[in-house]
């Protein structure tokens, strides 16, 4: 299942390939931070991992950590390639940013304007859902984990069934999955509850506002302009990266699927192209860059007004941009997690320095303490 990691809102709270750009000039000891963020590894339960610290000026350090593949041997880098789970959603917001500056749709309009087939929350059926709630997961949509573990995922690398198929098999009263359980008795805008349908149904209005697939949009918008070319929405699209195998927490290899909902969890990217995605966010003078300054912060500007925020908050992240997080200590993001894979991308807007963590694993009691370490470790670059 694509949950926010459970581990995150503590872990957080309490305390890159060749043909790329090279890293900017590194702070003082990265050689001491590397022994200990290898230390680190030694005595984890991690296969590999890669992280990056990122500076409005570039890419401050980058390394990686332990095994892309364990049986081959082969090491885990900055540019080794893996899905990095609801990482992806940032890139919706960012799209839906660039989709709105064309005339191509508004944040605020009414999302059945744009589907070719109708949503409605069961409670409220008069009262429309608007971009920005699923933006922000005040929709009304919650996720049925058992459900969507089920029906979103596919074996192998591809699947028939397309998202927008999925989301109105699931979502249209006319679906033959339909049901009142994946909406909130509660009115849109009124409730967060994640959920990564929403985002989903957010893509697809995306898609048909601009008369292109999702992948191709983002592709050609976002991940082509700022040169990622070992980054995508397809295993075709990556093949020639060198790919990471994913292991379950008793280090077993995951064997290969694939997310129908691919705009809520299934990007394909190293360390090294987040990394420079980052930088484009808290740089958009950086070449290929998708946002202008103004829209860049409107993408990161708090949604919910103070003393107004939507019921069932997270204590730990008290209010959102457009698929990004604002948590309780400031910083701004987003975790992934799925089966075989963790990532967590934050940066903060105070010291304008953010920070990169991915691994081919899902993390859990047994790791958790070492990824905490390495987090903090990773402040020792500024």
């Amino acid at each position: 299942m694509r949950l926010p990691l459970l581990v995150a809102a503590g872990l957080l709270a309490a305390g890159l390939p060749a043909r790329s750009q090279p890293v900017s000039p590194a702070a003082p000891d990265t050689a001491g931070l590397t022994m200990a963020l290898r230390r680190l590894w030694q005595g984890s339960g991690l296969p590999g991992f890669a992280v990056a610290v990122v500076r409005p000026d570039g890419i401050a350090y980058e390394h990686g950590f332990g095994w892309a593949d364990k049986a081959a041997r082969r090491p885990y880098t900055p540019a080794t390639v893996q899905v990095v789970g609801s990482v992806s959603k940032t890139l919706i917001g960012v799209a839906l940013l660039q989709a709105q500056a064309e005339g191509k749709l508004r944040l605020d309009q009414p999302v059945n304007e744009l589907l070719p087939f109708a949503v409605h929350n069961p409670y409220f059926p008069k009262q429309p859902i608007t971009l920005r709630q699923l933006a922000t997961m005040t929709a009304g949509l919650t996720d049925d984990q058992k459900f969507y573990s089920q029906h979103a995922y596919a074996k192998g690398y591809a699947a028939e069934l397309t998202s927008e198929e999925y989301l109105r098999r699931t979502l249209s009263p006319q679906g033959q999955w339909y049901s009142r359980a994946r909406f909130l008795p509660h009115a849109p805008g009124t409730y967060y509850a994640y959920s990564n349908e929403s985002a989903a149904l957010a893509a697809l209005a995306l898609e048909k506002a601009t008369g292109q697939p999702y992948s191709t949009y983002t592709r050609q918008h976002i991940l082509q302009p700022l040169g990622l070319a070992d980054t995508g929405w397809r295993h075709a699209d990556v093949a020639g990266a060198p790919l990471a195998t994913l292991y379950d927490q008793q280090g077993r290899p995951v064997a290969p699927y694939y997310t129908i909902t691919y705009p809520d969890g299934g990007l394909w990217a190293s360390t090294h192209s987040l990394a420079r995605y980052l930088h484009s966010i808290l740089n958009p003078a950086v070449p290929g860059a998708p946002l202008p300054p103004a829209a860049r912060d409107s993408l990161l500007r708090p949604q919910f007004a103070a003393g107004h925020p939507p019921q069932h908050l997270d204590p730990a992240e008290p209010n959102q941009g457009l698929f990004w997080a604002i948590r309780r200590n400031g910083t701004v993001g987003h975790t992934g997690g799925d089966t075989g894979l963790s990532s967590f991308l934050f940066f903060d807007p105070k010291t304008r320095v953010g920070k990169i963590f991915v691994t081919n694993t899902e993390l859990g009691p047994a790791t958790a303490p070492q990824f905490k370490a390495i987090w903090q470790l990773l402040d020792q670059v500024r």
